[in-house]
This record gives C-alpha cells, structure tokens and sequence, in this order.
C-alpha cells in the first residue's frame, strides 16, 4: 500500500512539474478567434472590397491572420503578373520609349515590380512560422507591405511624370492591386498586433499565478 502511494505522489509531483514548466507556458498561444469577413474588414481601407474578397474564402469564418495569409497570396500572385507584364513590354520588338524620362520610368517600375515580388515572397516566408509572432515581425509585416504600396505609387507617379502613355494602361490595374496590398496589410498587422496582445495579457496572467 505504502508503495502503492508513493507511485501516486511521485506521478502526480511529475504531472504537476511538467504543467508549471516555464517552457510549457510560454509555448502556449492564445488561439485567435474566429470571426465574420464582416467583421475582419473593418481594419481594413476597403471593407466593402475586402469582403468581395474573401467570399471567395473557402474556410470561412476564420480570423484575420488566415484571411491575411489567403489575401497575401493574391498579393503575390498579382504581383508575379504585372512584373511579367512590364518585362514582356520593355523586352518587346515594338517598344519604343517616347523619351529618355518614359525609358528611366519604365525600367524603375520593372524594378519596383520585381521588388514587391520578392518583399511579399519574404513576407509569405515569414508568416509560415506561427510561433514567432513578436512586436519585430509585427514591424517588418508592416514594414514590407507598406514598401509595397508605396512603390506601386512610385511606379505610377514616374510614368505619369513622364507623360507615358502606358500610364493609362496600368492606372486601373496598379489602383486595384494597391487597394488589394491595402487590404492586405491591414488584415495582417490587426492580426499579429491583436494576437501578439492576447499573447502578452496571456503571459502576464500566466506570471501573477507563479509564487
């Protein structure tokens, strides 16, 4: 018998070891909850197109991260056109810049459009690891997608300088991707700030209940 209890305290003194582990609390994140697209968009410009958006989203009702993450890849993938575009242009035997302003925008663009790719391909890579939402990924998310945005301003801007005529063909295209990085940039920094929060409060909690 005496035995027999001293199997138990010994298991139980184990079980409750393992649930005060500092590396067993600090692992646990505070899950997001689900919400509406409805409710999602608010954080966003365009709540009206960012609800068009995610109709198309097939788990939904999620939260804001995954409807982040779903529009990031429309981000990427619109992206991935518009820079194929601009060099299946300037490549093209019948294009002739009207000017050396129009040549030096064009090239700038091609550049730019190459850069949002590899930015929103890095953000993607980032936003893999769920564990590590800390305040810096919080500000590189921002960070990144905001250059996003302003080098599709940067971009429009040089050709409208330079009064090129493929200014008019990409103002509606370049106006709708930059609403869509919009959206998406603030699905994604409401998610990781409103969780990185939630994470913070969980943690403070965690610490006043430890002796």
């Amino acid at each position: 018998m005496q035995l027999f209890q001293s199997i138990v305290s010994s298991s139980l003194l184990a079980f409750l070891l393992i649930l005060s582990s500092p590396n067993l609390l600090t692992s646990c994140q505070p899950q997001p909850q689900p919400q509406p697209p409805s409710v999602a968009c608010k954080s966003t410009p365009y709540p009206k197109l960012c609800r068009s958006i995610l109709s198309a989203f097939k788990s939904s009702p999620s939260d804001s991260y995954n409807y982040g993450k779903f529009t990031l890849k429309k981000c990427l993938k619109q992206a991935k056109k518009l820079s194929k575009a601009i060099d299946h242009y300037l490549t093209h035997k019948k294009y002739v810049p009207s000017s050396q302003l129009e040549a030096g925008a064009m090239q700038d663009c091609a550049q730019l459009a190459d850069l949002n790719v590899f930015y929103l391909e890095k953000i993607s890579a980032e936003l893999k690891s769920d564990g590590s939402r800390t305040d810096a990924l919080v500000e590189r998310v921002s960070s990144l997608l905001s250059g996003v945005v302003t080098n599709q301003h940067t971009c429009f801007d040089g050709l409208a300088d330079a009064k090129s005529s493929f200014a008019a063909v990409l103002a509606e295209p370049l106006a709708n991707m930059t609403r869509l990085y919009s959206i998406s940039l603030g699905l994604v920094t409401h998610a990781l700030d409103r969780n990185l929060k939630q994470l913070k409060r969980s943690k403070a909690s965690q610490n006043q209940g430890v002796p």
